[in-house]
């Protein structure tokens, strides 16, 4: 069934949706518990096992959801994720922002201590991919595309629940809360980015995975916090991202991010 071009989001299928993503966004929240409870013993001796199998859940429940809700299939939602979009544009354009300030920091950052090779693939790289598939391209994707959100409510919930899943990083109050505001806006600018780039999902992995493997390799500051040369290079980088995506996304991209999802 294909969704209507301009869908209502008070329609019966419009709010079935909503409801979905809400629902897998709260699963989100508890399904490192439940890895935990029943990861098998194989799967709890690998790196980082418990949090994969924890995050593949999360994009199998949230996929099942929203196919249930929407009535459609796997196909039709790998479109809406934008994970079927061109990847060799966005993925030069963040390659070259990424190896500069790669190129930085081994000039003037120290190495991460006791850095492994599975911290690099899944914290930087593997964690990252899976949490915008969740966030940006399922979540996002379906309540822009399929329930007829506008961009900032759209991006709002997911970009919220985003941060708070990085509440556990703090270890005060005060740093749990600014954990989450960072996170949380980090999660508006790669919504932008998947809406900017015409609903393409690659440039905002690309940018997510670059800062993480960044901050994994090196010693930028062990949270979103950082110090003051950390903080000064994520700034940059975002600046970097932004004006990449105003001067280079794609002619055909949205200009207005209430735009529907390019093949939708």
């Amino acid at each position: 069934m294909t969704p209507p071009q301009n869908p209502s989001p008070f329609s019966a299928q419009s709010l079935a949706v909503a409801f979905a993503v809400a629902a897998g966004l709260v699963w989100t929240q508890f399904s490192g518990d439940a890895a935990r409870m029943i990861a098998p013993e194989g799967v709890a001796g690998i790196p980082y096992g418990r949090s994969i199998l924890a995050s593949f859940s999360d994009v199998v429940v949230l996929a099942a959801l929203i196919c249930a809700a929407a009535r459609i299939g796997p196909g039709r939602l790998g479109r809406l994720s934008g994970l079927n979009a061109p990847v060799i544009r966005p993925f030069v354009v963040l390659g070259v922002i990424f190896a500069a300030a790669a190129a930085v920091c081994v000039a003037v950052a120290p190495l991460a201590d006791d850095l492994r090779t599975a911290d690099v693939l899944w914290l930087g790289v593997g964690g990252p991919v899976t949490e915008e598939i969740v966030f940006r391209g399922l979540a996002l994707g379906a309540l822009i595309g399929i329930a007829g959100w506008r961009f900032l409510p759209a991006a709002l919930a997911p970009a919220a629940v985003f941060g708070l899943a990085h509440a556990a990083q703090g270890n005060a109050p005060v740093d749990s809360a600014a954990i989450v505001a960072i996170t949380g806006v980090g999660g508006l600018l790669f919504g932008w980015l998947f809406v900017r780039w015409g609903f393409n999902l690659w440039p905002a992995i690309f940018a997510h995975a670059g800062m993480n493997a960044l901050w994994v390799v090196f010693a930028l500051g062990e949270t979103a916090i950082g110090g003051w040369f950390g903080n000064g290079l994520r700034l940059a980088l975002v600046a970097l991202i932004i004006l990449s995506a105003v001067w280079l996304a794609p002619a055909g991209s949205p200009r207005r991010l209430s735009g529907q999802p390019q093949g939708a």
